[in-house]
């Protein structure tokens, strides 16, 4: 996301990680914390120390508390003198503030300190965020983030809050805005469009009066009806009495109309991306496909970590299908739909175990049918392109990401085939996942019956207010026009300009430690070079953002929406998505963006060796114009240095500067960094939080990109320090710019967590949880241990260190 800190079970970490976690409710204390910064001064080595004792200060007095006998008497002086004295007194005042003004005048000149607001603003909230009582050489998360945990909250409906969070609500709020303004002069089809989406997402009272009609209305549009219904109830099975008979039934045509609303069914997700093999063209692709739950729980089922999950899931999906009207006595059928999907995903790769090289199979479409003879593959992407107008010929290739587990889910469904029973559940398990998919748009009774399953997933009950979920709900089929909006109101061109000479920056950092790397053969590292060097970049917003002709054919799929028909409104946009993504089979542009340039995020493509920061990312606290340079290159600066080390982790490594997938480096450079790999997986799998160890060996490639991106960016901000020396620095900070560069890299990952947040993000992030992201990073980095003085053995600074770049 072995070298193991010899530190790491020290009774501070123990105590510091209770810090990160509260039970939902907080005190005044914990809603409304005031920063003490006045009351702490700072040391010559620039690291903030605790004031001086109460009984030390205390010995100060205002006057001298002791008495004498005799004392002399003065004459009454006359007006004269009095006012002599008093205009005396006055002018010695007014000399005493006019000196002190300037000396502090001649300071700031001198220190070169910047008092813009936001330089202020910056400076005020390094020092609020950090907790000056823990030595950054043994809990350096702690030392960074512990003011600010204490002193933020956790939202209503969310069940944790960190910096990264924060700025991401800044843009929903942003979102907010433009949707609800009627008045907007934008009349495009896909503002136009969103605007209607979000407006029947909010019209409660509407999603009220229909029901559950609309889902009736789809259960037999798609299905013909379910079987487990009564009859009597609008959505009760149609079907003949043959229909689910081995030699009649037909399961293409029942997952069809599915496919359509979500491009998955559970033997396999349809994409389109380019060849892993050959990236100049571009192929679909088959991987696995999506279940009510992730893999993790149907496999782990018994063990505490995930049964109470699974068995809230299972309750409410039994509690569900009674409020539409399956009886009681059909109950039985409801436990298979799970067992079946259990079954699915014991048949699906593990997270940690995906590997691109070696699960990744070319097929064409004639070859398909004869792999996975269960469904009629010819007809089914007929059936999918239609609307595009497109036919795939027979010669088509067609990608499979996990080949062997993809054969082995289509003998299971060969399986079910069989019998009659066998196909009942396999169409009760397709009604399922409709429903399933479908359950947010549903009346608030069914947001009240999901309380328990929501506070076994989540942490909380609660849900958000109803504005997050329908921006939520709006941003994803129409990114593209949100983000337009957000670059033109709110994004700075000085960030693009300088985040672009950052990239310059960083990749030539990144190119000559390449130089250090003892373990690499010297051929390999040219064409690593030569990787860099080819690797593109595309900061802030696609060069068309603004091209409203072209914007619109994006929604050209998209079906009329209408402000009362929120159910269908959703999966008219579903479909459109689909479409969309079908159609790069037909565009084939590799440099087309992933994400809307609002998110707050950055991302690599190995496929096209191509690096992307979106406008939403470059914004304050990891990037201002006005920052000093420490904490851009701390901030965006290790941002981008990761993104760069993505093309050298576990994946990114196995494919060259074209974007192909090939064996590019020499045997024995190879084992070296598989051996390198290996410290850093035993190095995160020994740290533990809520009595769970970290998965080193699935956050090994966000792992790798943390050590690499910092040390990249901590080169290129020392070799263009001296260019920038003249900037400004922030006022009120005895930090080193060194010691800031750090300081802002972990400020970046300040986060407040529910328990059940942390497990969560333990169990299935490939990202490691914030804490260690922190602690994992800047404890195999010599240059923190240098600019923070930890002595070797320290906490910080471990004897032991893992490094891959």
């Amino acid at each position: 996301m072995a070298d193991i800190p010899p530190h790491h079970h020290d009774h501070q970490y123990v105590s510091n990680q209770k810090n990160l976690l509260i039970d939902g409710n907080c005190t005044k204390d914990d809603c409304i914390a005031f920063s003490t910064v006045g009351e702490n001064r700072t040391s010559n080595s620039g690291i903030l120390i605790e004031n001086e004792s109460k009984s030390e200060q205390n010995s100060y007095h205002l006057w001298n508390s002791h008495t004498y006998s005799h004392v002399k008497v003065w004459r009454p002086r006359n007006r004269w003198e009095t006012f002599l004295i008093i205009a005396f007194i006055f002018i010695l005042l007014l000399l005493i503030i006019f000196i002190t003004l300037w000396a502090i005048h001649m300071w700031i000149y001198q220190s070169n300190a910047c008092l813009e607001p936001a330089c202020i603003k910056v400076a005020a909230e390094i020092l609020s965020n950090m907790d000056t009582s823990v030595s950054p050489c043994d809990d350096f998360f702690a030392y960074s983030c512990n003011g600010w945990i204490k002193q933020n909250y956790i939202p209503q409906g969310h069940n944790a809050w960190s910096v990264m969070r924060k700025l991401s609500k800044n843009g929903e709020y942003f979102t907010k805005e433009l949707l609800e303004n009627r008045s907007h002069t934008d009349t495009s089809r896909g503002f136009t469009l969103a605007q209607i989406y979000y407006k029947s997402c909010m019209n409660e009272s509407v999603i009220e009066s229909r029901q559950f009609t609309p889902l009736y209305d789809y259960i037999v549009k798609i299905f013909n009806g379910w079987l487990l219904l009564p009859q009597g109830n609008q959505a009760a099975g149609q079907q003949t009495a043959d229909y689910f008979l081995p030699d009649k039934f037909d399961l293409t045509d029942m997952y069809l109309p599915l496919l359509k609303y979500s491009g998955t069914i559970p033997l396999c997700r349809i994409l389109v991306g380019q060849d892993q093999m050959n990236s100049s063209r571009f192929v679909i692709d088959l991987s696995e496909g999506y279940l009510s739950l992730q893999r993790e729980y149907y496999v782990n089922d018994s063990y505490p970590a995930y049964s109470k999950k699974t068995e809230a899931f299972r309750r409410f999906m039994r509690n569900y299908s009674l409020l539409l009207g399956v009886p009681n006595s059909s109950l039985d059928e409801i436990d298979k739909i799970y067992e079946f999907e259990k079954q699915i995903a014991m048949k699906t790769e593990e997270r940690s175990e995906r590997d691109p090289e070696k699960n990744y199979e070319l097929v064409t479409l004639q070859n398909l049918s004869s792999i996975c003879p269960v469904l009629n593959w010819t007809k089914l992407f007929d059936y999918i392109y239609a609307p595009l107008n497109f036919t795939l010929s027979q010669d088509q290739v067609i990608a499979l990401h996990d080949r062997t587990f993809f054969r082995d889910r289509c003998a299971l469904y060969k399986e079910y085939l069989g019998s009659e029973a066998g196909i009942r559940t396999l169409h009760n398990a397709a009604v399922w996942s409709f429903i399933w998919k479908t359950v947010s748009r549903m009346p608030k009774q069914v947001s009240e019956m999901l309380e328990e399953y929501r506070e076994a997933e989540l942490g909380l009950k609660v849900d958000p207010d109803r504005w997050q979920t329908c921006v939520t709900e709006v941003q994803i089929p129409f990114g593209l026009v949100i983000g337009r909006h957000f670059v033109h109101e709110k994004f700075n061109q000085k960030s693009k300009d300088a985040a672009t000479e950052m990239i310059t920056e960083i990749k030539k950092a990144f190119k000559e430690n390449f130089a250090t790397v003892e373990w690499m053969a010297e051929a390999d590292k040219h064409k690593a070079i030569e990787k860099v060097d080819s690797m593109k970049a595309s900061v802030g917003y696609p060069q068309n953002i603004n091209n409203i002709v072209d914007e619109d054919k994006e929604f050209s799929y998209f079906a009329d929406l209408n402000e009362s028909t929120y159910f269908e409104n959703g999966l008219y946009c579903s479909e459109a998505l689909f479409l969309e993504i079908l159609r790069e089979l037909i565009i084939q542009d590799p440099d087309k963006w992933s994400l809307p340039v609002h998110v707050v995020n950055a991302y690599y493509k190995e496929n096209s060796n191509h690096i992307y920061f979106p406008a939403g990312i470059l914004q304050s606290p990891l990037y201002h114009h006005e920052q000093p340079l420490s904490l851009n290159f701390g901030g965006i600066g290790m941002v981008v240095g990761h993104e760069i080390t993505h093309a050298f982790d576990q994946h990114g490594a196995k494919f060259d500067a074209k974007g192909n997938m090939r064996d590019w480096w020499s045997p024995e450079t190879l084992a070296a960094f598989e051996n390198n790999s290996q410290c850093m997986i035993e190095q995160y799998s020994n740290y533990s939080i809520l009595n769970t160890s970290l998965n080193g060996k699935m956050t090994l490639g966000e792992n790798i990109a943390d050590n690499g991106g910092i040390k990249a960016a901590y080169k290129a901000f020392k070799k263009l320090e001296a260019k920038y020396s003249d900037k400004p620095t922030l006022p009120g900070l005895n930090f080193t710019p060194d010691q800031l560069f750090f300081i802002g890299f972990a400020q970046l990952w300040c986060i407040k967590s529910l328990p059940q947040s942390v497990l969560n993000t333990v169990l299935f992030d490939v990202h490691t949880v914030e804490q260690y992201r922190v602690i994992g990073t800047i404890t195999n980095s010599e240059e923190f241990a240098r600019v923070f003085n930890c002595p070797p053995g320290s906490p910080m600074n471990p004897v032991k260190k893992c490094h891959v770049w």
